[in-house]
């Protein structure tokens, strides 16, 4: 039996479905003041987990148990929201226990000046009340409510507006409001980053920090758990394992034992093939003490194959890449003193920059800022107020939005992809859902029924298909596991096409950006060697030195290919930097050329000798150019080859 003292703990726990156990032989322990990341693929059964721990669902076997008086609050990944219920009250439930107490107060009330029921029975339950309400806060809980509210960035106004007007950032911070006034012993959080932003997640970081109870969170957040999280769980092949320190410790920890677990199992199947051709040899000889031997050999392989253990595997991911996209031309978007207002307020305004070919494009700014309608002008879904863009020759636009309106659930898996793309033959699709894990009766399952990270990959396989050859992702991450970002990472690093992401995944920012530019209403801020710090406050946070974290080993196998994914960020940057400057170049120089072929024509021998100069100088600095694009081209080989290895 797990310690008692323990906030909560779980053993030998067993969920099954009809078809199949999604986990069983399930224990561990949350303590006091403990940080808990737990993480998984989708489908391995975290949020079930989650729910069974809240009493919410039941389970088939095992103990799940908490110390007496423990208070639970948990932040659902997708809540279920009332239309009429406005932003106080909805936040207000935090409070239900006293609210509850409110409401018999008002019976007791009601029924004492009916002369209903018996007077000194109603009389003493109501002295019960008062005091209980004035011990537990009933004179403050109200405001309570309204300065956590108004401290998490919302105004008066928003109080009394539905739930449901708010953004899915705006409402996850409600529900975390609420959770948090509801002083919980224990915070269960089932994926609290989706939709948030970025301040609003550094907010949730420094929060929990300081938090005295204890937090067991789901996350696909991995700068997040690297910030917030004191030991790790991973709930994989049915089971859990799980270590001190951060994710980033976790993974090189589980990598490490994954290393020495190889290479225990190749030595003892190395070991078997010897004591068999010992046992090959025996028998050739054919004597009789040969045969003694060779029944001693083989107990010996059997004895080792009782004890191996082949190296656990990786659950399945998404895997996946873009086609090649046709080409563009070199600009691609331009925003020209764009600008989006409303009656009551305005959005944003005086948006300029451009977009280049082949760039990755990382959007980063504060809920309610316009990046998701931004992308919606640049698709014509919506029209700006001020300003204009252009979408360059050649542009093929793929959008990935953030919700999943887009999708019809009541139509299967495969009828959705049927309908999207008429012209591709059914079993090509079938193939195609199979690299998105859905297989067999998967393609027959309602849209409605599916998940958040089912229907994201419902939308990526379309984006796929679609043929873009530039791409506007809305927080493309949100709702997918761990393994399943890094392989959209890794298929969107090698896609050369153009790339804009609306995100607040910085481990993604980190990986894949060329640009970072942050979005306000009065216009972009972009990264830039002067002003670098700009990234590192708003985006970036360096977590605190956790007493019992270990250093880095700089020989790890995990903390060598996370150096080679940003050396290979940086090649990747360098490269498209020389190509703008070439491409810049080479519009200059065809400029020069035909101004030079017009002073020919006029017999301007002065200005034709100008011109010849300034034709001659931009040939040698696209020379130069060549040269360092080269350089970069094999500095980005060797890296890649390197991680290869």
């Amino acid at each position: 039996m797990l310690e008692i003292m323990s906030v909560l703990f779980v053993e030998n726990l067993k969920k099954s479905f009809a078809d199949r156990t999604l986990f069983s032989d399930v224990s561990f322990e949350i303590r006091p003041g403990e940080r808990v990341g737990l993480i998984g693929v989708n489908g391995s059964g975290k949020t079930t987990l989650m729910r069974i721990l809240m009493g919410k669902e039941p389970y088939d076997g095992g103990i799940v148990g908490m110390r007496q008086g423990t208070k639970l609050s948990y932040v659902e990944q997708i809540p279920k929201l009332d239309g009429d219920v406005d932003l106080y009250t909805f936040t207000l439930e935090a409070f239900r226990p006293l609210l509850d107490l409110e409401a018999e107060e008002t019976r007791i009330l009601e029924k004492l000046e009916c002369g209903e029921g018996d007077r000194d029975r109603l009389i003493k339950r109501q002295s019960v009340v008062v005091d209980t309400l004035s011990r537990e806060g009933g004179a403050t809980f109200r405001a309570l409510t309204r300065s956590a509210l108004i401290g998490l960035g919302f105004s008066e106004e928003d109080l009394r507006r539905p739930v449901t007007q708010f953004s899915g950032g705006q409402i996850s911070k409600a529900m975390l409001a609420r959770a948090i006034l509801m002083k919980a012993d224990l915070l269960l959080l089932d994926e609290p980053t989706n939709n948030l932003d970025v301040t609003a997640i550094r907010w949730l970081t420094e929060y929990l920090r300081q938090f005295k109870g204890a937090v067991l969170v789901v996350s696909h957040d991995r700068a997040f758990l690297d910030d917030t999280v004191t030991r790790m769980l991973e709930l994989q092949h049915g089971r859990i394992r799980g270590t001190d320190g951060n994710y980033s410790r976790y993974m090189e920890l589980k990598l490490d034992a994954r290393e020495l677990e190889r290479k225990i199992y190749l030595r003892k199947q190395k070991e078997i093939r010897r004591i068999e051709g010992i046992i090959e040899q025996q028998k050739r000889w054919n004597q009789a003490h040969n045969y003694v031997t060779i029944a001693s050999k083989q107990k010996q392989i059997d004895r080792i194959k009782e004890d191996m253990i082949e190296p656990e595997r990786d659950e399945k991911s998404i895997a996946f890449r873009f086609p090649t996209p046709a080409p563009t031309g070199n600009e691609v978007i331009g925003l020209y003193d764009l600008g989006m207002r409303f009656p009551n307020r305005r959005l944003f305004m005086h948006l300029n920059t451009m977009i280049w070919a082949g760039q990755c494009v990382c959007l980063i700014g504060a809920n309610g800022c316009g990046k998701t309608t931004l992308l919606r002008i640049l698709t014509g879904s919506e029209r700006q107020t001020e300003g204009t863009y252009k979408i360059g020759a050649g542009v093929r636009l793929g959008y990935f939005a953030q919700n999943t309106y887009e999708l019809n659930d009541a139509n299967t898996v495969i009828e959705e992809l049927d309908a999207a793309f008429p012209l591709i033959e059914r079993n090509t699709l079938r193939g195609y859902l199979g690299m998105f894990l859905f297989k067999y009766d998967d393609i027959d399952k309602r849209i409605g029924t599916l998940s958040g990270g089912e229907k994201t990959r419902i939308r990526l396989l379309k984006l796929v298909l679609s043929g873009a050859n530039v791409l506007l992702l809305d927080e493309p991450t949100n709702h997918l596991d761990i393994a399943s970002a890094e392989m959209l990472e890794s298929a969107l690093e090698k896609f050369t096409g153009t790339v804009l992401i609306v995100t607040h995944d910085r481990y993604l920012v980190r990986r894949l950006a060329d640009r970072v530019i942050l979005m306000t209403e009065d216009g972009f801020v972009e990264q830039s060697d002067e002003n670098e710090d700009l990234f590192e406050r708003i985006v970036e946070r360096k977590p605190e030195k956790e007493s019992a974290a270990k250093p880095a080993d700089p020989d790890n196998l995990y903390f060598r290919r996370k150096e080679a994914k940003q050396l290979r960020a940086k090649a990747k940057q360098e490269i498209h930097r020389i190509e703008r400057l070439i491409a810049e170049n080479e519009s200059a120089k065809r400029e020069a050329e035909r101004m030079l072929a017009e002073a020919q024509t006029g017999n301007d021998y002065r200005r034709m000798q100008q011109l010849y100069e300034t034709v001659s100088s931009l040939e040698a600095e696209e020379t130069a150019l060549y040269e360092k694009l080269e350089e970069a081209e094999n500095t980005l080989n060797g890296i890649e080859t390197e991680d290869e290895a």
